[in-house]
């Protein structure tokens, strides 16, 4: 049973290593590539917490900015253990997803106490700062690094799918798997789908796959790995 990885690194190896020990093969082909921005132009005067979304916000942190002294508020165990191994003393996850993590936001920090900033890609799903916004906060945004859609699609995942190679496909984010929808289409391999099962890390994440091309979709208890992993073990009894 081989599964299709397209996340983008570094994150997709270590999604491979979890997929070679539940004794199935990996495919790495990221169809989305993380560029870090070069320069995170900001003020820290006043701010009391940063909010991180993902590992590749606080990996783009990490590669431009020395300041770790400030709580990094994380939405998941993954992006917590980014900021611990980056250095962030103060660390706390919110074991979830950005609605977890507002509510975490809510719990932990005063609203008098100073800005909270959220490091971010340069898309994202969702207004984390809107929302603390209208929860009496006063929150700004500093996107930190940009996912770059695979132009073509990746040699790997081309070869796997016109030789029926595949039995699941990943999906950790909603533009990786819009990437794959068109991509997909342009090669003129959508038929291929109907054999496939495609598994999410979540909703939001299974957003831009279109259903009906699919064996079946199935998406994550939680949206973090271990679940995601455990929902590819089920799939391979129940499709």
């Amino acid at each position: 049973m081989k599964v299709l990885i397209t996340r983008a690194e570094p994150g997709a190896h270590r999604t491979a290593d979890g997929i070679a020990a539940l004794g199935l093969k990996p495919v790495v082909a990221p169809f989305l590539t993380i560029r870090p921005s070069t320069d995170i132009a900001l003020d820290l005067a006043g701010v009391q917490a940063l909010a991180f979304t993902s590992a590749n916000g606080v990996r783009a942190w990490a590669n431009v900015r020395a300041e770790r002294n400030l709580p990094a508020l994380c939405v998941g165990d993954a992006t917590a253990a980014a900021a611990r191994e980056a250095g962030f003393g103060d660390t706390l996850s919110a074991g979830g997803d950005v609605g977890d993590l507002i509510q975490l936001i809510r719990r932990r920090l005063d609203k008098a106490s100073g800005r909270i900033i959220h490091v971010r890609g340069s898309h994202v799903t969702g207004d984390l700062a809107g929302s603390l916004r209208d929860a009496g906060f006063e929150a700004e945004e500093a996107a930190a690094y940009e996912a770059v859609a695979a132009a073509t699609l990746p040699e790997t995942a081309r070869e796997a799918l016109e030789k029926k190679q595949l039995s699941v496909v990943l999906f950790h984010s909603s533009r990786a798997a819009a990437a794959f929808t068109a991509l997909v289409e342009d090669a003129d391999l959508t038929d291929r789908l109907r054999y496939l099962i495609a598994v999410a890390i979540s909703d939001q994440a299974a957003g831009n796959l279109i259903r009906s091309d699919w064996l079946a979709v199935k998406i994550a208890d939680t949206p973090d790995e271990a679940a995601l992993l455990d929902r590819v073990g089920a799939a391979r009894l129940d499709p």
